[in-house]
């Protein structure tokens, strides 16, 4: 009876803590000494919190993952310490050694970290099979993959398994102390198996890093702030430019610094004097057949570590603030920045502040300039936020303010996201002050959008007044062209926008992971006019389960053109109504493959012509060292007499070499007919200590048309040092 007794007991308790597992998982304290190698030898490991079972998110989010992974969490003074021991059947792929790579591109394992359990902002750290290491923040529904810190990690590989090993230090992190809760999920990569994994089962329609779907991680005893928590990076910089009207080079030399310093448990400060963004990428140029300019990401540092409290408000109809306003030109052309300061971060479990000013010097005609930014977030309801914000361009003349020189925006929003993430929703009113202009200058923009596991429903829209202007942000459509009178014309409008999608998810089809159909229609009516433009959209995808995919789409796009315009130089197209039709086509190949393809036409009635378009695309991946890639697309409008004839074309080449997880070398050629330029960039990466870097960078561009010749040449030599202080 005693035996029996203790047998079930044995079995509650097994039941009681199995469950637990599920739900939580419990992190150890220890002042064992942990050495990141990735050999889990250490005794603490034997006892740490563990979850050894995980769920299928992709392709289906019905069942356990294929292979067997095994993770494992500690902590000590300074770090929070994960393990993770992948068992796997087929050899791992890893794309590349190269930091910040596409996730569930290769094999590897993903932490998502919510310190506050409020479901509303987390941090990402992952890691491939090849030891590259990718960070993110995830904030408003989005990921951004432009932060960067510094943490540590180590891999080993044997025949049947690789083992992770890392170390987060407390002062990459922010959270609030004596919160013994935190919100965490775990991910497994697996391209192999064509799977991402999640110990919290994620809905198929979600990203594996949603935050509705965090389990609790409980600490022993609180984690401690780092005493202190200052961050320096100074850099100095060795430059060589040639402009092709010049004879000789002209070489100079630049120092500056960056600093962080965390002010409080929630916030930090961010500080920048005299920045170099000469290591950062260039932009992908693009060919642009649209009346109105194209939207380039934000690349520079500053910029992008909690730039979603700036960069979160509006939406496609107007953005009040993009990042690239400030010290860049609308060429693009960096303009000098003297200093910036940025404070953010958490006042309180549920609110978030960003403060942000930057000087700028003279450049391209323009003045001082300095600009300011200011936003709010408090959280209500579950996952909900009620945030507000304020931007300042002040031009500066003779250190005074120029009284009529100034570009202001002052806006209110709410975002709804229910418990479940299904239902999200967002309302959003700003108002732009600027000297001499009043009426029209306000822009509102509201959205409702449900996820469904088969059904999805988006719609959102927004009306921009004539005279809304917005100096740090980015409102397109509002500014048209007139090719008669070779002006700009503002016309206020009003945008609204769905799509519907259905999905069709076969469970026991082995080739067939997900087919979809789709309905888009994108309407915008102008001030005074009613409809000027009205594109709707048939599609249907096909995903296949060895990741190739099949597109085909069917595309209406009707144009009242409102003033005469010239997509090729010669006699601009007259204003008045236009109805086009066009089909296209999209295939991928297996895009795990060492070689692999994708393929895009178009072909239908563009305004008063046709248009035929075509995109191709040829990868191949040396694996883990070496990517290479190849693409051409070009544009043949052909319009009737006196219209013109245009062919663009867009040639483009990228060699990426990851030497070790350390040593990288990306040479990107880039031949865009439409720029009249051919671009080489050429960038040598070594980091030589966490987070600390040697850049040699170099630059030609050429113009095309009349003939091949230099337009300017630039070499940089930059070094970086990241300090703890």
């Amino acid at each position: 009876m005693h035996q029996k007794t203790l047998t079930l007991l044995f079995l509650l308790l097994w039941a009681f803590t199995s469950h637990g597992q599920d739900e939580q998982i419990y992190v150890k304290y220890t002042d064992v000494s942990i050495q990141i190698d990735g050999i889990l030898d250490e005794s603490a490991w034997k006892e740490a919190g563990s979850v050894d079972r995980l769920w299928m998110h992709t392709p289906r989010d019905s069942a356990q993952a294929t292979e067997q992974t095994l993770f494992r969490v500690l902590f000590d003074d300074q770090f929070l310490y994960l393990s993770a021991v992948c068992f796997f059947r087929k050899d791992p792929i890893i794309q590349s050694l190269k930091r910040d790579n596409r996730l569930g591109s290769s094999d590897g394992i993903e932490l998502i970290l919510d310190p506050l359990n409020q479901q509303t902002n987390a941090f990402l750290f992952a890691l491939n099979a090849g030891g590259a290491q990718t960070e993110g923040l995830i904030s408003g529904g989005r990921l951004d993959l432009n932060w960067d810190n510094k943490w540590y990690s180590a891999i080993q590989t044997y025949p049947d398994r690789w083992v992770a090993e890392i170390a987060i230090p407390f002062q990459t992190l922010r959270f609030k102390e004596n919160n013994l809760v935190w919100g965490i999920n775990l991910v497994r990569d697996d391209p192999s198996n064509n799977e991402i994994d999640t110990w919290r089962r994620v809905p198929l329609q979600f990203e594996a890093w949603e935050l509705g779907y965090l389990q609790e991680m409980v600490w022993e005893r609180s984690p401690r702030q780092a005493k202190s928590n200052v961050s320096v990076i100074p850099y100095v910089a060795a430059n060589a430019d040639k402009p092709a009207s010049q004879k000789k080079a002209t070489a100079g030399m630049d120092v500056g610094i960056d600093g962080k310093v965390l002010v409080s448990q929630g916030l930090n400060l961010d500080v920048t004097v005299n920045p170099d963004f000469s290591q950062v990428e260039v932009d992908q140029q693009v060919s642009n057949l649209t009346r109105f300019n194209v939207f380039f990401p934000e690349r520079r540092t500053f910029f992008l570590e909690n730039a979603d409290i700036f960069g979160s408000f509006g939406n496609n109809s107007a953005l009040p603030f993009f990042s690239r306003r400030i010290g860049l030109s609308d060429s693009g052309t960096p303009l000098p920045i003297s200093y910036g300061l940025r404070l953010s971060g958490n006042l309180d479990q549920r609110s978030r502040i960003g403060l942000m000013n930057i000087q700028t010097r003279p450049g391209e005609g323009l003045a001082n300039q300095n600009f300011t930014a200011a936003s709010f977030q408090r959280k209500i309801l579950s996952r909900s936020v009620i945030k507000g914000l304020f931007l300042s361009r002040q031009a500066i003349q003779d250190a005074e303010w120029v009284a009529t020189d100034y570009g202001r925006n002052a806006g209110l929003e709410m975002d709804y996201v229910s418990q479940d993430g299904k239902w999200s929703a967002n309302l959003g009113y700003n108002q732009s002050f600027k000297h001499g202009v009043s009426g029209e200058t306000a822009a509102l923009t509201g959205s409702l959008d449900y996820g469904g596991r088969k059904f999805r429903v988006f719609l959102n829209g927004g009306h921009v007044g004539s005279n809304y202007y917005a100096d740090m942000g980015f409102v397109p459509q509002v500014s048209n062209y007139d090719a008669a009178r070779d002006t700009f014309i503002r016309l206020g409008f009003t945008r609204v926008y769905n799509r519907l999608d259905y999905y069709l998810l076969p469970e026991n089809n082995a080739r067939i992971n997900q087919h979809w159909f789709g309905l888009e229609n994108n309407l915008f009516f102008n001030n005074g006019v009613g409809l000027t433009d009205w594109y709707t959209r048939l599609r249907y995808f096909l995903v296949l389960q060895n990741t190739s995919q099949l597109r085909f789409r069917i595309n209406n796009n009707y144009v009242d053109l409102q003033f005469p315009f010239s997509f090729t130089g010669d006699t601009p197209l007259p204003a008045k109504a236009y109805n086009n039709i066009e089909f296209n086509i999209e295939y991928n190949t297996d895009l795990r493959r060492q070689f692999n393809a994708t393929f895009f036409a178009v072909y239908g009635t563009f305004y008063a012509g046709n248009k035929f378009t075509y995109r191709a695309a040829l990868n191949y991946r040396r694996q883990p060292w070496g990517n290479f890639s190849l693409q051409v697309e070009q544009n043949f409008l052909d319009f009737q007499d006196p219209y013109g004839y245009e062919a663009l074309t867009l040639l483009g080449a990228r060699l990426e070499f990851s030497f070790t997880n350390n040593l990288f070398w990306t040479n990107f050629l880039q031949y865009n007919t439409q720029a009249n330029n051919f671009n080489i960039n050429s960038r040598l990466q070594w980091r030589f200590a966490p987070m600390s870097d040697f850049f040699l960078v170099y630059t030609d561009n050429y113009l095309i048309e009349p003939n091949i010749g230099p337009k300017t040449r630039n070499l940089v030599a930059k070094l970086t040092y990241w300090l703890n202080i």
